[in-house]
Order: C-alpha cells, then sequence, then structure tokens
C-alpha cells in the first residue's frame, strides 16, 4: 500500500504540471485534526480548474493516480444525470487496488466564488492564482452538536414513540424486515438524535460525534457504549421485543434528561401510554404465534 506521502506526491505533482489545475484543496477527516487518522482515511480533494470540462469528456486521466478497482461518479447518477456541457463540479470518487481511496472533487474557477462561504474545514494545498476565496479552516465548529429548540425536541420525543408502534406491528405479522428495518433506520436515528443531545449538554456544545456518529465510544464511558450497543437486536423476533423495550426505556431516560436541562416539556403520559400498548401488542404477538 503506498503511504500518505507517496499519495500526497502523486497528488501534488500532478497539479503542478498540469497547468489547466490552478489551486488544490484538502477536505474531509485528513483536514480535521480531531478526525481518527489512519490508513483508511481517504484523501478528500478538490482541483480548481480552468474548465471542468477538460476533466469529465474523457474520465481515463484519473488512471495516473493508480491501479483503478473501482469508481463511481455520484454527480452523474440515474435519478440525477450530469449534463456535459456545462460547468458544474463533477466528483470522482475513486478506490485504488492498494486500499488507497481518493474523493476527487472538480471545480471549474468560474464558480470559486462559492467557496468564500465554505465552513469546514480546509487546508489549502496550492494556490497559483492567489485566490482569495480560499482560505484554510482549522476548526471543526461546523459539525458541532446544535442543541434543539423545544419544537424539534417534542418532534423527536414523538416521531420516536410514533415510530416504535411500527415496529410492534411487524413483529406482531412476523414481518421481519419490516420490523428491523424500522429499528434500525427511522427509529435509530430519533435515539442518536437524543443522545447525541445528551452528549452536547455534558460537553457545552462544544464537540462532534462525527459523521454517522462514529466516534460516539469518545463521549461515553465502558458501560454507557455497551448499553447503546445492547439495543441492537439480532435476527430473532423475541430479541427484537426485547430490544425494543430497552431502547424505549433508554430513550426516555435520555430525554428526561435533555428536557430537563433545556427545561422543555417532557410528555410523560405519551410515554407510559405508548408503552402499555406495546405491552400489550406483544401480548398479542405471544397468541399470534
Amino acid at each position: 500500500m503506498r503511504t500518505e506521502q507517496q499519495m500526497m506526491d502523486l497528488i501534488m505533482k500532478k497539479a503542478l504540471e498540469d497547468d489547466r489545475i490552478r489551486a488544490v484543496t484538502m477536505e474531509g477527516s485528513r483536514a480535521n485534526k480531531n478526525a481518527v487518522h489512519d490508513q483508511y482515511s481517504d484523501f478528500d480533494i478538490c482541483y480548481f480548474v480552468s474548465d471542468v470540462r477538460e476533466f469529465t469528456k474523457d474520465k481515463g486521466w484519473i488512471e495516473y493516480f493508480g491501479d483503478i478497482l473501482i469508481v463511481q461518479y455520484p454527480t452523474d447518477w440515474y435519478s440525477h444525470p450530469y449534463d456535459y456541457n456545462n460547468h458544474d463540479n463533477f466528483t470522482y470518487l475513486i478506490q485504488f487496488t492498494d486500499g488507497n481511496r481518493i474523493d476527487l472533487t472538480i471545480i471549474d474557477i468560474t464558480t470559486i466564488t462559492k467557496e468564500a462561504n465554505n465552513t469546514e474545514p480546509r487546508v489549502i494545498l496550492l494556490n497559483k492564482d492567489n485566490f482569495e476565496e480560499l482560505i484554510p479552516i482549522d476548526n471543526e465548529e461546523v459539525f458541532f452538536i446544535k442543541p434543539p429548540t423545544q419544537m424539534e425536541f417534542y418532534n423527536t420525543s414523538n416521531e420516536f414513540r410514533w415510530l416504535s408502534i411500527y415496529i410492534s406491528k411487524g413483529l406482531c405479522r412476523n414481518e421481519f424486515y419490516y420490523a428491523k428495518y424500522s429499528y434500525e433506520v427511522p427509529i435509530m436515528e430519533m435515539f442518536m438524535k437524543m443522545l447525541n443531545w445528551k452528549i452536547g449538554i455534558d460537553h457545552a456544545f462544544q464537540v462532534t460525534t462525527g459523521s454517522h456518529y462514529k466516534y460516539l465510544k469518545r463521549f461515553l464511558n465502558d458501560n454507557e457504549m455497551k448499553r447503546v450497543q445492547g439495543i441492537f437486536p439480532n435476527g430473532e423476533y423475541e430479541d427484537m421485543w426485547n430490544k425494543l423495550f430497552q431502547m424505549y426505556d433508554y430513550f426516555d431516560e435520555l430525554a428526561a434528561y435533555v428536557a430537563m436541562h433545556f427545561r422543555y416539556e417532557h410528555n410523560k403520559n405519551e410515554t407510559i401510554h405508548v408503552r402499555n400498548f406495546l405491552t400489550k401488542r406483544r401480548e398479542q404477538y405471544n397468541g399470534y404465534e
């Protein structure tokens, strides 16, 4: 596997030798001192070019960077085809056979004024024309957990309880994927939002748990982390029932904590009534089998 320095040398060599590339920036985890840096970290690179069309009409040029395992073009997708005659940004997601990956975005310099509004961590690697819009950003404040408004707290709590009924319905019908999807996607997002707010409170909303909450273990002790891991069910219906009630009660604790901090209303009556409803559903399930 090529080293980080070898990859950076390759990225910069291309930019320095190609007069059409006028600036280079690096974003993502490698531009953020608080992010994880290891062999799995992507190289999130932006090439600012004189004409983006010259880098999209023939895609073979990306082979310059190495032996490609697989590549994606997320800006040219079946649901939103890319217009190759315009000057819009174009992105190559390139996975190399040696394990390295470059997420390379091509940006036309005619749109560079938009970069003045960028607030995400960024390193300026090259600026041939001294574009004033390309400013290095060395903090991750844009990613910090945001406190909930009273309405957002209410909606999240209400949505969590509402979705719990979906899961119980799927379990009662033995609709495996419906129940498991409802558990692991929409309701889990509500749970993680509430957990995130609790972490935010404990750290004065000056931290981030990262994309998809990947840095949770930085902010939870061993027992808390085990408790979070323990609410994820396996493929057994009984286990899904058990974990549903565990998650439900855990969420209620978190919601009470967040509500107390912000002095928001915590709807205990709704919590109790829905839990009782779930209990009756579980009794029906046992009879349904």
